[in-house]
């Protein structure tokens, strides 16, 4: 498994959390982001747990070396997914998921606060370029579900802050715990419990769990593609640099515009403009992580 490059699960994260989001939106029209988000992290505790059971020497491992996977579940996958699911169902996938493509400048920018990092012309002019890109989206007319929902913006926005703020930390634990489906499963379960008391507070009404036949097995194929793609993001971490990973796996959107296009025609239309935003994001991720 080791003489697969770590291009090759960036690039494999990339396409699967793509189509990943494209079963979220056909489940998310018979029920809500909380049950997306509950529902399919059963489903990668579940699917990861057997895998690390069977494939993880776990007599190598320790309680210590698996806290800072711990923690990281506080943020990422729980809560960033539900911030995504719900940019999903207000926006729509070919709009939230160039967005969540700038995960790398918060990166940059949070190596730039916290570590003292140079700030580099490149990282200037993909700066503007990425806020080019969401500003086109923004404006849009008529694109998004409800009147004024250019403020939904911020669902996307905040899940690629947190996002950006957890590669470091994961790519730091591999190196204590070189195990994928393990990493992954323990971060699914600590996000599991975070989600359910964000959402206990946040989500108060009756309506967050709608579970129904409609969109259970839309919901049953996002939580095994998603796995695939914790997993295959690990894996590339684990084997290869944060700065070629991550621009790599960045490139969801330009799976989401096409996956979008060929399956979501009756929900959404990719227009010139969409296009032409997810080109300017990519770009700018693509030039932070680069050319830095």
């Amino acid at each position: 498994m080791t003489s697969i490059p770590a291009e090759f699960y960036a690039l494999a994260n990339a396409f699967l959390f793509a189509l990943h989001n494209i079963f979220t939106k056909k489940a998310l029209r018979y029920s809500n982001p909380a049950t997306g988000v509950i529902s399919s992290l059963l489903i990668n505790i579940v699917f990861l747990w057997v895998l690390a059971i069977l494939l993880v020497p776990m007599e190598n491992v320790t309680i210590e070396s698996l806290l800072i996977f711990v923690g990281v579940g506080f943020f990422q996958p729980g809560l960033t997914r539900l911030l995504t699911y719900k940019g999903i169902n207000t926006l729509g996938v070919a709009i939230t998921d160039p967005i969540r493509a700038s995960t790398p400048l918060f990166s940059a920018a949070m190596a730039i606060i916290f570590l003292g990092e140079e700030i580099t012309l490149p990282i200037i002019v993909a700066t503007f370029m990425i806020i080019g890109g969401i500003t086109l989206l923004s404006w849009r007319h008529g694109a998004m579900k409800l009147a004024g929902s250019a403020v939904y913006l911020w669902y996307p926005i905040a899940a690629s802050v947190l996002a950006g703020a957890s590669q470091v930390v994961r790519k730091f634990g591999m190196a204590a715990v070189p195990h994928p489906f393990l990493a992954a499963a323990v971060t699914a379960t600590s996000s599991l419990v975070i989600s359910i008391v964000v959402m206990w507070y946040v989500e108060k009404t009756d309506e967050s769990w709608q579970m129904n036949r409609k969109c259970f097995w839309w919901f049953l194929a996002a939580g095994i593609t998603v796995s695939f793609a914790m997993t295959s993001i690990y894996h590339a971490l684990d084997l290869g640099k944060v700065s070629v990973v991550i621009p790599l796996s960045s490139t969801a959107p330009l799976f989401s515009l096409i996956l979008t296009a060929l399956f979501l025609r009756d929900v959404e239309k990719v227009t010139l403009r969409i296009v032409i935003s997810a080109l300017m994001i990519v770009s700018g991720v693509a030039l932070i992580a680069w050319w830095k």
